[in-house]
Parts: structure tokens; sequence; C-alpha cells
């Protein structure tokens, strides 16, 4: 039995987490129609579903404990689907991601449409392009749950940066870090934590979480939580010894002032990757300062040669998935523009794996990122994990011997 929960588009419409429900939206003469379909209680004693499984809110209580205009039984719902489609000739649908309900709808519709009459059901469309583009736009409600989401995220963050020492196991600062996710409300991880000591971080996707911290190491941590469904994504990357050396003050300060740059530039009206060229200049430059690229600037920038150090984006949307739903480009290939309660990430980073001989001794090894999440507002933006020290001298404050 693994945790239950639901889909995010029905998580957004509904903000009800129960197994076998569904919504179904009946619109009709100019009005809209809000139905529940959920599992009806059962409290009889011994083979009862509720004695074993814990208390359903049941099909008398859904309307006024969910908002809904009606609730029907899940048992019942293919009788009650098969009566609305008689009466309906549009069925909007998601097809392909729950495909058992997929081949269950046509079949409710072929009893009860004549496909060589004009009452057939001609049109089934895709809900999801809609819901998607909704859910992009965070309304204050959600940004509440956002900011408390980051909130909890940097105290987990800050924990680590505190506990962290040599010889310590990736996965006891994965299991600290969750433990504050928990302790502090969150239902738990929003994914799967890295962290990501000495090369490791220089795995962008590193989830094995085993390796032995050692002395000297840049610990790299992406861990964020999900609070009442909504994600926070953090990484931030700090000493094992709590100082960084002179190397890795010089990469940090790079990536720093790209996460920056990038923030920086995140306002209404701009398209959405407007960040990511703002943080790949700062990159760009300082691969350059550093004698890491020693080609001309235009040709570092036409040519991409910053992405073997960075090969991955700056930003992507957050919400109810950490990689959120909603579009990136028009459908003339223009990028999309930022928009009042947009929420992103801005997360640059470098990474010198230790074989590589084109980058300087002192700075092989070291993997850094840092990333935030950035809301869009009326003035510019606002960031939501701001409480999560990304300073140098703030982080290391952190482990400074108390008076």
């Amino acid at each position: 039995h693994f945790p239950f929960r639901a889909h995010s588009n029905f998580l957004y419409l509904s903000g009800f987490s129960e197994p076998e429900s569904m919504i179904i939206l009946e619109h009709k003469s100019g009005k809209t129609k809000s139905i529940i379909a959920l599992r009806p209680r059962d409290l009889s004693p011994n083979r009862g579903s509720e004695v074993w499984e814990g208390e359903l809110v049941g099909v008398e209580r859904a309307p006024q404990f969910l908002g809904f205009d009606e609730a029907v039984s899940i048992d019942e719902v293919d009788e009650f689907l098969k009566t609305k489609m008689a009466q309906h000739s549009c069925v909007f649908w998601e097809f392909g991601d729950f495909k058992n309900w997929d081949s269950k709808l046509i079949e409710l519709s072929r009893g009860v449409r004549n496909y060589r009459t004009n009452e057939a059901i001609h049109d089934w469309s895709d809900p999801s392009f809609a819901l998607h583009e909704m859910r992009k736009v965070k309304s204050s409600e959600e940004v509440a749950i956002m900011r408390k989401s980051a909130e909890i995220a940097s105290r987990a963050h800050i924990r680590a940066m505190q506990l962290i020492r040599p010889r310590m196991y990736e996965f006891e600062i994965a299991a600290e870090t969750e433990r504050v996710f928990k302790k502090e409300g969150a239902s738990g991880p929003a994914y799967n934590s890295i962290c990501a000591t000495g090369e490791n971080a220089c795995t962008l996707h590193y989830v094995s979480n085993q390796a032995q911290v050692q002395q000297g190491d840049i610990f790299l941590m992406d861990a964020g939580c999900e609070y009442f469904g909504y994600a926070s994504d953090i990484t931030r990357s700090f000493p094992a010894t709590g100082k960084f050396s002179q190397a890795q003050r010089e990469i940090y300060s790079v990536v720093l002032g790209a996460q920056l740059a990038a923030i920086n530039a995140v306002r209404p009206g701009v398209a959405w990757n407007k960040p990511h060229e703002a943080a790949v200049k700062k990159i760009a430059e300082g691969l350059r300062k550093l004698k890491i690229l020693k080609a001309p600037m235009k040709k570092v920038l036409k040519e991409r040669l910053w992405s073997k150090y960075m090969p991955h984006g700056t930003s992507h949307w957050l919400g109810l998935d950490v990689h959120d739903s909603g579009k990136y480009f028009e459908s003339d290939k223009k990028p999309v523009k930022l928009r009042v309660g947009n929420v992103l990430t801005i997360e640059p980073g470098l990474y010198f794996r230790g074989d590589d001989r084109s980058v300087p001794k002192k700075y092989r090894g070291i993997g850094i990122r840092i990333e935030d999440d950035v809301l869009v507002t009326r003035q510019g933006h606002e960031v939501l994990t701001q409480y999560c020290p990304k300073e140098i001298e703030d982080i290391e404050a952190l482990r400074a011997p108390r008076l």
C-alpha cells in the first residue's frame, strides 16, 4: 500500500484527496453544476471499509464538506454518467491518464447514443490544456500555501547546514531534512531529495544518497516539501566543514551572481526565458574570468560553450507539481510572457567533474547549484524561499561558535 495523492488537476479543482473519486461538471442551460462521485461510507462491523482504512467523507456529507452541488456513490457512477451523457453532445475528458475509464466512457456513450443520428456525442475534448494554464496563475490562497511550503523547506535546509559534518552519510542529512518537513506540517518530500557530497554534486539528478561526506567537500542539497499539495523546490550548496575554500568561494560567487541576475530579470511582461539569458551571461563572464573558458565572450555565448558546465535550464514552473503544468512557448514558438501569479524556480549551477582536464585542478570535483522559488508580482517579484541563507557569510555564520 502506497500513500495516496490525487491527480493534480483533481486536487486543483476540489482540494480533495480520497481514492476512487471523480469530478463531474455539467454545463446546461447556461449554468454549471458540480458533482463529486466518491466512495460511500461503510461502518459495518469487522468488514466495513472504514474499520480498516479510516473515516471517509461519504456521499451524504460531501456537498457540505467539499462545496459541491451534488454527490453520488462511485459504485453507481456508471448509470449516473449514462443518464447525463444522454443529455449532452460534448464531453470533456483527458484520455490517457486514467486508461481504465477511457474505454468505459466510450462504451457508456455508445450505450445511449445512436451515431447515425444528430444526437450523437460528436465532440470529445481535452480539458487539460485549459486547466494547466489556469494552474499556472496562482491565487492569493495558493500563494499563501506555497509561501508556507517554502518556509518549511527553508528551515529544513538551515538544519542541514547546521548539522553536516565530515564522516556523516548523505542519507543522514536527507533523513534529518525530511524529519523537519514532517515536523513542520508538510506531508513529506515533494520529490526524491538530492543530497550529494563532493563530486556526486556533478550528477544533476543524483538520488543514491549513500556516500560518506569527506573533509573539504561541498554538499549540494536539492530538497523541497509538499504542503497541502503544493511543492517547494530549494537547492543550496554548503561546505561540510563550515568554511568554503578559496576555489569553492570563486565558483560559488559566480553561480550566486548568475542567480541574483536571473531573479532581478523576473517581472510581469518579460519572456519566461529572460531570467535564463541573464544567468547565462553571468555564468559565461565568470567562466572567462576564472580562465576556464578563454574564447571571446561573443563566441562563448553564440556557440554555447558555457553549457558544458551548466547543461540545464534555469527555470521551470512550480505549483501542485514540482515541474508544474503550463506551456512555455506560444503556437508561433515565441516564449510565453511572465504573468502576475506565476511561480518559477531560478536555479543556475556549475559542475566540474573530477576527470575534466580542461578545468584547472583546484576546481575539479566541485558542483554548485543555487535554487529559489520566485513569485511574479505586480511590482516585479517575491522570493518565496528568501528565508533560506545563500550568501557565503550567512552560510558560514550558521556554523560559527556561539558566544
